[in-house]
């Protein structure tokens, strides 16, 4: 949402309409980015600490930086598609560029945020170091390889790691932990992945200490919450 009055020569009124928002982003002087999911109402989920001064922090497919700009406020990528829906995309799709929403806010807020690019699998320490806080949030259920992710994610930690997904509580009504194949036909969407299942393959990606810290239903701005989420604390 976008008051004319709050911007008078429309210059930031114009930029922000023509980016297609994921995040929702408080710009101050009552312009809020029209993203499709809004997190301010479920901060209090995550549990961040109120200050993060002099911790160094990894926000993993970050896209319009809602979590890297929170995180630098208290103190401190490519798409895993279906080989035949890469296949049957054009050109132009393939090489949509993502981050216009992410560099208006970097340049509107003066952050000092770092953006790189790189592919989950590829994060190494020796590239990047390692992190006193790893935050990655509703990126595995879009990944043909979880596991590996996490793998790398437990890589890059040093002191804790913050994920939080999509799940499916009814997977959880059986014996065990399970998880189901969705093949990223729709919505480049991979698995379904029960609560059990999903703490389980964070724990065998190398992350000794997982707790769940919240579930609660979710879902984009101005809709009924129907998705649930879990938010979970993940230790070397």
């Amino acid at each position: 949402v976008v008051p004319p009055s709050a911007d008078p020569d429309r210059g930031l009124a114009a930029e922000i309409e023509a980016i297609n928002w994921y995040h929702t982003l408080d710009f101050g002087d009552g312009i809020v980015t029209p993203g499709f999911y809004d997190h301010r109402p479920i901060m209090h989920r995550y549990e961040l600490p109120e200050r993060l001064d002099g911790m160094r922090v990894l926000d993993i497919a970050t896209f319009d930086g809602h979590w890297a700009f929170e995180f630098e406020r208290r103190g401190a990528a490519e798409l895993d598609l279906a080989p035949r829906i890469h296949a049957a995309m054009t050109e132009a799709e393939r090489n949509r560029l993502f981050g216009a929403g992410f560099r208006l806010a970097h340049k509107h807020f003066k952050s000092n945020v770092r953006h790189v690019h790189c592919n989950v699998y590829d994060m190494t320490p020796e590239r990047l170091g390692q992190f006193d806080l790893v935050h990655c949030g509703d990126l595995l259920l879009h990944l043909r390889d979880p596991m590996l992710a996490l793998s790398r994610m437990r890589e890059m930690t040093r002191g804790y790691a913050l994920i939080s997904d999509c799940i499916f509580p009814d997977l959880d009504r059986h014996d065990g932990a399970m998880m189901q194949y969705e093949g990223a036909i729709n919505e480049n969407i991979w698995w379904r992945f029960g609560a059990k299942a999903l703490s389980r393959v964070i724990h065998d990606a190398g992350f000794d200490s997982v707790s769940e810290l919240s579930r609660f239903r979710y879902g984009p701005r101005g809709a009924p919450p129907t998705m649930w989420h879990a938010v979970y604390r993940a230790a070397p």
